[in-house]
């Protein structure tokens, strides 16, 4: 064990939020709930639709740019691209809605040792941070998933085999630096809403030799996102904040895995993080926690416990995961869904809307849920699918 603290910062050497999560005027830190999913509106849909929008149980929308999100790919992009969306972006009246964030994409063909693809991609990351910025958003929410070639996975790079898995992880941090630069160019102080970051990387925040967690992260098919990551937090100014979304809440049904992944974003993911580095992940680096309306209410397309349960079930296990969520986040919790609308009340699943209030307001009058998760799980878990329960109907004598 002596020797775990040389091999981590070996690595972490190479791997390598002013507004910090503030309080509001009340000096309380409120938390915040953010919606997100397949209904993201644009700037236009915002100023023409943000009263009936606001009076949805958020806090905030992610929304997109009708010019296109998908900052770090090598085509460039000029002022003139975005000229529509900067228009309705600075027009928009929001009230109830706080915390607002355009969203921004990973896909990408670039090379990481490719100067000129950066100055590419630092220009366009700088051409949606101003939209941001006219739209008096708290920041960028950034989905690191690579719709398309991967760029994180090691395995995939353009030099591979001529440079190292350190030499590609010490670039991916340089880049990260120069990404995190380019948001603050146009909108300082920016607070980044990371659909996940070190919470994915949970098997390797444990004590290991160096030489294992080299071999072993240079095989996840997220490789170069630590040490991207280790750049952003190097670049981050006074005031500027970045915050772990924690993907893998989706699928939470016991509220101590919100504590654990609490723990693992704030303390065990020190071993992906240089030491140098460790004051500044105190103060500027956030855990967050995220919701996923259709997999309690059985709306997607892959058989998922929701299927199993009732309506009063359903809506129980999402008011569990909006509390907990709500309760165990440093500020901001992301609602996401695919197959519905809540601004135009598509498919929205009955009991949905009510679950959060309810949550929400047991929170606000420091109530305890009320309610046992565990047995409604168990039971749900113990019977079939629909589909499986027709077809065994079907085959009986």
């Amino acid at each position: 064990m002596k020797n775990m603290v040389p091999s981590i910062l070996a690595l972490s050497l190479l791997l390598g939020f002013s507004a910090a999560l503030v309080a509001d005027e009340s000096g309380t830190l409120e938390k915040k709930l953010i919606e997100y999913g397949w209904d993201v509106p644009t700037p236009e849909y915002i100023r023409d639709n943000i009263r009936a929008m606001e009076e949805k149980p958020f806090d905030g929308v992610v929304f997109r740019l009708k010019g296109g999100g998908k900052v770090m790919d090598i085509t460039p992009l000029t002022e003139e691209h975005y000229a529509d969306d900067y228009d309705a972006a600075a027009a928009i009246s929001w009230e109830k809605f706080t915390d607002n964030f355009v969203i921004a994409w990973a896909a990408t063909e670039q090379d990481w040792f490719n100067d000129e693809h950066w100055e590419i991609i630092e220009n366009n990351t700088a051409l949606l941070a101003r939209a941001a910025k006219l739209a008096r958003c708290k920041g960028i929410c950034f989905d690191p998933e690579p719709y398309g070639k991967n760029p994180w996975n090691y395995g995939e790079t353009e030099h591979r085999d001529s440079r190292s898995y350190l030499e590609y992880a010490a670039q991916a941090r340089k880049r990260g630096a120069q990404f995190m630069n380019a948001i603050q160019r146009e909108f300082p102080s920016p607070q980044i809403l990371s659909l996940y970051q070190f919470a994915l990387f949970g098997e390797y925040c444990k004590p290991m030799s160096h030489e294992t967690l080299v071999e072993r992260l240079s095989k996840h098919s997220y490789a170069l996102y630590p040490p991207f990551l280790n750049g952003m937090i190097d670049a981050a100014q006074e005031g500027s904040s970045l915050t772990d979304g924690d993907e893998n809440a989706y699928y939470y049904t016991r509220s101590e895995k919100y504590y654990d992944a609490y723990h693992l974003m704030k303390q065990r993911a020190r071993y992906l993080v240089d030491p140098a580095l460790w004051k500044k992940f105190d103060s500027q680096v956030f855990a967050g926690s995220s919701l996923y309306v259709d997999q309690y209410f059985g709306m997607r397309a892959d058989p998922v416990l929701g299927h199993k349960m009732t309506a009063e079930e359903q809506q129980k296990w999402f008011e569990h995961n909006v509390y907990h969520a709500l309760r165990s986040t440093d500020r901001y919790v992301w609602c996401y869904s695919e197959r519905m609308n809540w601004w135009t009340d598509e498919t929205v699943p009955a009991g949905a809307e009510e679950a959060i209030r309810s949550a929400r307001a047991k929170l606000e009058k420091g109530e305890a849920l009320g309610f046992d998760l565990a047995p409604i799980v168990a039971a749900a878990e113990k019977r079939p699918f629909p589909d499986e329960k027709e077809e065994a109907d079907v085959t009986q004598p």
